[in-house]
């Protein structure tokens, strides 16, 4: 992680260096999410430009925007309790159509590099080992992706200094794996009752392995599937 952040100032530190009609840009929409993402892009001619993201999550609860939570599943976790965090790293390239760069509409080819993780679930499970009693499992897990993708946007200037960037739409392609685990007291029906609802899992381009004990549950999931680039929406200061 201290290797990320040095290479990440450095790179920071050289673009700013050769500073021409370049800008820094904070992601709006991210915000709603607590999710702080920054981006520097430099010009290189009106054509193209390059830019590297960094955005940080840091620890907390699920977003649930006031919705409570669904009665009917009250009993079975506790959606309050779950906390999420990660970051993520994005070096882009970028072609505005326009020749007018930075404005205008453009196409990104991008490499990203991200780590999230969950803690704290809180899952409720009844053991009938000795009759219908509650127990409770915490579970925590992480997810990796390594991404090459490509990204449509348009970018407008507002005055001298400053510019509104529109992430419109991305899908990147690449290894996506996550491992989920959580602890209990689990009787050989709960083990039977988890192999057989994941096993009913079935989606292309997913791959779930299960480990399941008497005292904990694993499961292993990898992707082939593209990974969606989210909107986005960013207000820049441009020097």
């Amino acid at each position: 992680m201290k290797r990320i952040f040095t290479t990440l100032f450095l790179a920071i530190s050289m673009l700013a260096a050769n500073a021409q009609n370049d800008m820094i840009k904070l992601n709006l929409f991210g915000l709603a999410f607590t999710n702080i993402s920054l981006q520097y892009e430099h010009s290189l001619n009106t054509h193209s430009s390059v830019a590297l993201g960094f955005s940080i999550l840091p620890s907390r609860s699920f977003p649930t925007f006031g919705v409570k939570q669904d009665a009917a599943h009250a009993d079975d976790y506790d959606i309050e309790s779950l906390k999420l965090s990660g970051w993520s790293i994005t070096p882009e390239y970028r072609y505005y159509f326009s020749n007018k760069g930075p404005k205008g509409f453009y196409a990104a080819g991008y490499f990203r590099y991200a780590k999230y993780s969950l803690d704290n679930f809180v899952v409720n499970y009844a053991s009938v080992t000795n009759g219908p009693n509650d127990r409770t499992s915490i579970i925590s897990g992480d997810y990796k992706a390594t991404l090459v993708g490509v990204m449509f946007g348009a970018q407008w200037t507002l005055g001298d200094n400053w510019v509104l960037d529109w992430w419109i739409l991305g899908a990147g392609f690449g290894s996506q794996k996550a491992s989920i685990s959580g602890t209990g007291d689990f009787s050989a029906d709960n083990q039977a009752d988890i192999k057989s609802n994941i096993a009913d899992i079935d989606m292309p381009g997913i791959e779930l392995t299960t480990t399941v004990t008497s005292k904990s549950v694993t499961v292993d999931y990898k992707s082939t599937l593209p990974a969606f680039r989210g909107f986005g929406l960013c207000l820049g200061y441009r020097f």
